[in-house]
């Protein structure tokens, strides 16, 4: 036995659908940034604090990202911009960007309903101080971050492309510092996901090779040349002949390490 609902009821199922997303419509237009703020912080990896505006523009005058270690890692003031029609489409899309001192971070994101995290037109700097509470490093400089895209699924790497970059580079020798140029590392994953790193740059110190990091197996390999000119100490350059194996103190010098974590 077959059913067959009347014109005008079939009418009125569709006007009281597109009633119900109006209200949701309008609800949305109206809703406050606390709702996005509450969505972002679902996860339990993003905190807002002092947020204002509304759900498709606002502002939070702090914003931080937790840790795995519970430690955190400031972003600073946080804005972003959410596209309306995304939302229809289940793949939510915003421009965010946020400025914490000389650091900063400006991204389009987009979210699958899988869960996959898509990023383009990434740019980001932060000066190496700021990694001060991870590392001690004897080193000064800004870490530049240029990227076409990255892609995260179920918080492992599944496609990069872009640059990494060390600018206005210099090491600690002897209570000096020493300036050795820019350094570059061009980023781009392979299918096998195998993270490779083109290596290239420094004026004082040359640096060029490449980095493989093979994401499944939890492995990196380093194959690169170094060479240093007249312009760093004799001490320093005589060193690190020493520590690379070199035969004088010029190079170049091969670089080889291979290792796991």
């Amino acid at each position: 036995m077959k059913f067959a609902f009347a014109p005008g009821s079939r009418r009125r199922r569709l006007a009281m659908i597109a009633a119900g997303l109006w209200f949701f419509a309008c609800l949305l237009y109206s809703a406050p940034a606390q709702l996005f703020a509450l969505l972002a912080q679902s996860g339990g990896v993003l905190q807002l604090g002092h947020v204002e505006g509304s759900f498709w523009q606002g502002r939070a005058d702090e914003a931080y990202i937790v840790l795995p270690d519970q430690r955190t890692v400031a972003l600073g003031a946080l804005q972003w911009r959410l596209q309306p029609l995304s939302l229809l489409w289940l793949h939510p899309r915003a421009h965010i960007a946020a400025r914490y001192g000389e650091q900063f971070l400006d991204a389009d994101v987009r979210i699958a309903p899988t869960g996959t995290v898509l990023l383009r037109n990434v740019r980001a700097g932060v000066p190496l101080a700021a990694f001060n509470d991870w590392l001690l490093l004897p080193a000064q400089g800004d870490l530049a971050i240029d990227l076409a895209e990255l892609e995260l699924s179920r918080s492992e790497l599944r496609r990069v492309q872009g640059h990494l970059s060390w600018l206005g580079a210099s090491w600690q020798w002897n209570m000096n510092w020493l300036t050795l140029g820019d350094y570059q590392c061009r980023l781009r994953m392979s299918a096998a996901a195998q993270l490779q790193c083109a290596l290239q740059g420094g004026s004082a110190l040359g640096l060029k090779g490449e980095v493989l990091v093979d994401l499944k197996q939890r492995q990196y390999a380093l194959q690169a040349q170094v060479n240093a000119t007249d312009s760093l100490p004799q001490d320093f350059r005589v060193g690190l002949s020493l520590l690379l194996g070199g035969r004088d103190s010029h190079g170049p010098w091969p670089l080889s390490r291979k290792g796991h974590w």
